[in-house]
């Protein structure tokens, strides 16, 4: 019984990783931008949680959204 505890540990690193694999593979296939470990990112270092918060939105923005600057684009209808 003694035993039992050190081995579970050890067989169980295996498998935390095997599911961090598994949701990167998915994140990567469903694109999302969201950090697995964005509340503990939010405690220690707000500020690069405002920065994760800032990429989302770059993400998430349309791609027709013209530039500042760009010249006005005239839709003509028929």
């Amino acid at each position: 019984m003694e035993v039992l505890a050190p081995v579970a540990a050890f067989l169980s690193l295996p498998l935390f990783l095997a599911g961090f694999a598994w949701y990167a593979a998915r994140a990567r296939r469903a694109g999302v931008s969201q950090s697995l470990l964005a509340p503990i990112e939010e405690i220690w270092d707000p500020i690069s949680h405002k920065t994760n918060i800032e990429i989302q939105i770059e993400a998430e923005r349309s791609p027709e959204t013209p530039s500042p600057g760009d010249p006005p684009e005239l839709k003509w209808r028929l």
